[in-house]
């Protein structure tokens, strides 16, 4: 009889403890934020994964609720499609082990290049300016013209605009009464034209507006597809090296950009000449040979 009640007590007093430990279980530490099944995620695991987030997802941070979604509807839904993903031994998949493996050697390869590079790259004042002096042509603005036309189909009408010109009837007026294009509204503007910026059925119509000389200047009758024009030359703009201020930046990161490439080249260079590279000629060959094949059973 007492060896049964000192079993019972026992009994009792083990369900005791477990039912104190499962309590426990459910208890997160003062740093844990969330618990999924066995995993624990810390506040600071929270902030690293906010922190890696890119601008717009950073903008979504900056309320509670925004906070809050981040944390169930990312945090804890990746967490759970991990485990499951686990379960079902996709941990295990060769092709997913293989693009990991991958991943992790650009990974360490990114940290050596930038790690060797760090200086290779930087661009002085003075390599700036002489790359702007010795290149001043990549600088240089084309000469552009800004033309009115005056567009019309129909010869009887174009023999009534150059009759009306004849007679010194304002261009812009006449481009704002005749124009058979959106240009009507604005007299004629075309705006500014470069050489050959237009398709080749305008040749022309290029041709004759870089002929122009002189503000104010009318050119011959031009045909194109679209009709017969009248231009008049508003402006010039020559051909003019931009300022070195305007364009340093652009320069600077061209060089470093250079400056890495060959730094890079130079780096990977020295490292071959100090490997021991073999190569197996024959199954190269026979590698070569089966490409080969192939390519002909896709023809």
């Amino acid at each position: 009889m007492n060896r049964r009640i000192a079993f019972t007590i026992c009994i009792f007093l083990f369900m005791t403890i477990q039912s104190c430990g499962d309590s426990r279980k459910g208890e997160l530490g003062r740093k844990e934020l969330a618990r999924v099944n066995q995993t624990s995620i810390s506040i600071e695991e929270f902030r690293q994964m906010s922190e890696k987030q890119p601008l717009e997802g950073k903008m979504r941070l900056l309320d509670e609720k925004g906070m809050r979604d981040f944390l169930e509807n990312y945090v804890i839904t990746r967490e759970v499609l991990y485990q499951e993903a686990k379960k079902r031994g996709f941990d295990r998949n060769k092709e997913i082990l293989t693009k990991v493996e991958d991943f992790r050697k650009a990974m360490i390869i990114d940290g050596l290049i930038e790690e060797v590079l760090k200086q290779k790259s930087e661009v002085t004042e003075e390599e700036n300016q002489r790359y702007y002096k010795e290149n001043k042509n990549l600088f240089t603005e084309p000469m552009e013209v800004k033309i009115r036309h005056i567009i019309v189909n129909s010869e009887p009408v174009l023999k009534e605009v150059l009759t009306r010109l004849s007679k010194g009837e304002s261009f812009e007026k006449l481009a704002s009464i005749y124009n058979i294009d959106r240009t009507r509204e604005d007299g004629g503007n075309l705006g500014y034209i470069r050489r050959g910026q237009l398709a080749p059925s305008f040749a022309q119509f290029e041709e004759a507006a870089f002929s122009l000389a002189k503000k104010g200047e009318i050119s011959d009758v031009v045909r194109t597809p679209y009709g017969f024009h009248i231009l008049q030359l508003e402006e010039i703009r020559g051909a003019s090296v931009r300022p070195y201020e305007q364009v340093k930046e652009k320069i600077r990161v061209f060089l470093q950009a250079k400056k890495r490439q060959e730094a890079y080249i130079a780096y990977v260079k020295e490292l071959k000449s100090k490997a021991t590279v073999l190569i197996n000629e024959k199954l190269w060959a026979e590698e070569e040979k089966r490409g080969e094949k192939v390519k002909e059973e896709k023809k």
